[in-house]
């Protein structure tokens, strides 16, 4: 178990990524990222992230930015707002998002938690919900909790849908906000966690949906978030991760040399 603290997203990022680089076998269960300023962007933050994407480019893999809009639909926020993400993307965006051939369980964050049915078959706006709990000012403080079959709880894990499959689950699995002195806390637990195709675009999504849901509530700002993997590893050398050790070895250390360099630059 490890407990990494740091301020953005890309200094956590990075510290696992580093952490997990001296256990055996590259992996690690039970890692705790704890993110103080999830919004916060600095110049050297935006090196690391420039090289990650870079390299997942050069691999024909997934940006960052599309792994977030997977949980986030940014996009449709920019746009056109709370529609926007409300209407637009899951009436609209995700349907032709759901025809490719590669979404079957990953991919399906956002929609997950904007459209739910329930026992009686009515269909209903689980994250809408969630930031209702939050405006009533009649509470003095509260959990609120994104889950799916449970109330208003929010977990992306749907027994339904996902009990008979094996592999390609969801590995967001629980969604849960607190909202403290007028701040709105985020803690997402992971069932594991790819750290050099996924992590970084998974963190960026949740602190996009955290910023979001603090934007609803009047008078509230972002908080910590936190992200708890039951497993992390450092993915390379079997389908859908065509890279090798020595590819990854280069770019942490290509990462780590950025954060340094590029924050001393900005310090001068």
């Amino acid at each position: 178990m490890i407990l990494i603290k740091a301020d953005t997203i890309a200094e956590a990022w990075l510290k696992g990524c580093k952490h997990i680089l001296g256990t055996p076998e590259w992996i690690d269960t039970t890692m705790i990222l704890h993110i103080d300023k999830p919004s916060l962007v600095r110049h050297q933050d935006k090196h690391v992230a420039g090289k990650l994407d870079t390299f997942l480019a050069a691999h024909e893999q997934y940006s960052n930015h599309t792994v977030a809009e997977t949980i986030f639909p940014g996009y449709e926020f920019v746009r056109r707002g709370v529609e926007g993400v409300y209407k637009t993307y899951p009436n609209e965006t995700y349907p032709t998002i759901a025809k490719l051939p590669e979404v079957k369980k990953w991919g399906t964050y956002a929609h997950r938690i904007l459209r739910r049915t329930d026992s009686a078959g009515k269909t209903y706006n689980p994250l809408a919900k969630c930031i209702e709990k939050m405006q009533d000012k009649s509470r003095k403080k509260a959990a609120y909790e994104l889950g799916f079959g449970f109330g208003f709880d929010l977990a992306t894990y749907d027994d339904d849908e996902d009990r008979a499959e094996r592999m390609g689950l969801p590995c967001l699995s629980h969604l849960s906000f607190k909202l403290i002195r007028e701040q709105v806390h985020l803690t997402a637990m992971y069932r594991s966690h790819y750290y050099i195709h996924r992590a970084y675009g998974n963190l960026l999504g949740l602190a996009r949906l955290q910023a979001f849901v603090a934007s609803q509530v009047p008078k509230a700002q972002p908080g910590w978030l936190v992200c708890h993997s039951t497993m992390g590893r450092l993915e390379y050398g079997f389908k859908g991760f065509p890279w090798s050790k020595a590819d990854i070895r280069e770019l942490i250390a290509t990462c780590d040399y950025l954060m340094v360099t590029e924050e001393t630059k900005a310090a001068t």
